[in-house]
């Protein structure tokens, strides 16, 4: 995973968290992160009074997050809540990203999810880093065939994977968490506790691992190592 670009996909403005570990390590060794958001997180809201200023208030958190794991950029394409749909639109916007940012892998939400945005998000993304790389659609760029491409959870079964060791940036996961402060209710949890662990994390110097699945057709090249 010695990678100079890589692009991630997710669904909702908070989804990218379930690989913050690897995205601060990527950050961390100078690699270029790009994220894409599909939705604009409209009915992430806990009360009602919330509704008409969630949008903005998740825009804020998120970039509060990108900045605290070192995210190069971030495209939201704003798409509303349980309406995120396989379409021709859909699919372009996402071959045009991937043809901008030209990356060394794509990361995105694996195939046995259950939320429509999810898996939605995943069928786009899948397939549009097969069309990115095909002479087709050529008003968005030149052509770009993805090396690797990976599913960060929602995989079942026993099937291949890489185990990415972030040790040294799990605490990043939780300092992320902490910004996301409109999802509180959804964990549980609160900015003092996301906190409060992420220094018992960085203190403890535990080993900590997240796994990625590899998608069908994924070619490992260069295995075993010369």
């Amino acid at each position: 995973m010695n990678y100079r670009r890589v692009l991630v996909f997710g669904a909702h403005p908070d989804d990218e968290i379930a690989m913050a570990g690897a995205i601060a390590k990527f950050a961390m060794r100078k690699v270029n992160v790009t994220i894409v958001t599909f939705t604009d997180g409209c009915e992430g809201y806990p009360k009602p009074e919330m509704k008409d200023t969630i949008v903005a208030v998740r825009r804020k958190e998120s970039s509060a997050s990108d900045r605290v794991l070192g995210v190069s950029s971030h495209v939201h394409l704003e798409i509303p809540d349980m309406a995120l749909i396989n379409n021709k639109e859909n699919v372009l916007r996402c071959v045009h990203a991937i043809r901008k940012v030209r990356p060394d892998a794509i990361f995105t939400h694996g195939p046995d999810e259950r939320h429509r945005d999810h898996i939605a998000a995943h069928a786009i993304s899948v397939e549009a880093s097969w069309q990115a790389g095909e002479p087709v659609a050529a008003e968005l760029g030149a052509p770009w065939r993805t090396p690797h491409l990976y599913f960060y959870g929602a995989v079942e079964g026993d099937k291949p994977h890489v185990c990415f060791d972030v040790s040294e940036t799990e605490h990043k996961r939780l300092l992320a968490m902490a910004k996301h402060v409109s999802q509180h209710f959804l964990w549980g949890r609160s900015k003092e506790n996301f906190e409060e662990e992420a220094k018992w994390i960085k203190r403890s110097k535990g080993k900590f691992i997240e796994h990625f699945y590899l998608s069908d057709g994924f070619c490992l090249n260069d295995f075993p190592p010369r």
